[in-house]
């Protein structure tokens, strides 16, 4: 199962000092990890398998914008059963839990961090309204129509702050592992609701009397942008792992015709990311 959620410190200060890199464990055969063992056998393998991680992002500083910053964040959390293999995951993925899972099908929870605009992102946004930061949560199901190959996803998140509205995320990904690495590289393309375009594409009346620059603009629902994805993971150990991506997309419809897009910004988004995660076992009697 794939997750990256908060509780990422709360494992890292429990294990901090205790784990080492670790892979599938067998039954007949000692672990790789070490593990916090609460039992008397010291040489038994782990129950779980934690994965955690964090990455940077260099990309527009807000949706739409033309300039550019540097970002970092939580990039992944996982655990699964010792012996069970990992899952792949997407760079762009939001946290996610798998509550089902059969024959290649999943569908559980999702949510993700939702980066905000504010006038110090952009000096000639004086007068237009700001959109705060917030998380948003929802479900997502994904399908691998080739087994470990190629996946399908969709993600539809709805932000927890009102009036942010609710965006679907729509992907597929080829996976082909070489050795130690594994490439990965697919289409992308999203959706947001009214609500959505509205907090982050229009302008009100008072926006453009405040600013002078830009006029009133009323953004219906619909596709707000189109692109790609590629990324290529390298496995230094069963513990370590690094991944570095490119995200490519263009906005489109309502989304491109923004004023505050066309005036201030840039239809073309790209972002470039790259992340180290850490694997650890974990025994619990």
């Amino acid at each position: 199962m794939r997750s990256r959620v908060l509780p990422v410190l709360a494992f890292l200060g429990l294990a901090a000092g205790t784990f080492m890199p670790g892979s599938q464990v067998h039954a007949d055969e000692p672990s790789p990890y070490s593990v916090l063992n609460f039992s008397s056998q010291p040489d038994a393998g782990p129950d779980w398998i934690v994965t955690v991680g964090v990455g940077t992002q260099y990309g527009p500083t807000y949706e739409g914008a033309s300039k550019t910053s540097v970002t970092v964040l939580p990039s992944d959390f996982d655990i699964r059963r010792a012996g069970e293999a990992p899952g792949w995951g997407a760079p762009d993925d939001a946290f996610s839990f798998s509550v089902f899972e059969s024959h290649g099908f999943a569908i559980g929870p999702a949510a993700d961090f939702r980066g905000g605009r504010s006038r110090s992102d952009e000096r000639d946004l004086t007068g237009v309204h700001t959109v705060p930061a917030t998380l948003d949560a929802g479900l997502f199901m994904e399908y691998w129509l080739i087994e470990n190959q190629l996946r399908a996803r969709v993600e539809v998140r709805q932000a927890l702050r009102a009036g942010q509205g609710l965006v679907a995320d729509f992907s597929a990904d080829w996976v082909q592992p070489y050795d130690a690495f594994t490439f990965s590289i697919g289409p992308r393309l999203s959706v947001g609701n009214g609500t959505y375009m509205r907090s982050s594409f229009g302008v009100t009346e008072r926006d453009a009397v405040r600013n002078g620059q830009v006029v009133p603009y009323d953004p219906s629902a619909g596709i707000k942008a189109y692109g790609a994805l590629a990324s290529i993971s390298y496995q230094f150990s069963p513990a370590w792992k690094a991944t570095l991506y490119d995200k490519f997309e263009r906005l489109t419809g309502d989304a491109a015709d923004s004023p505050v897009v066309k005036r201030f910004g840039s239809i073309n988004q790209n972002t470039v990311g790259l992340s180290l995660s850490y694997s650890f076992g974990l025994k619990f009697r």
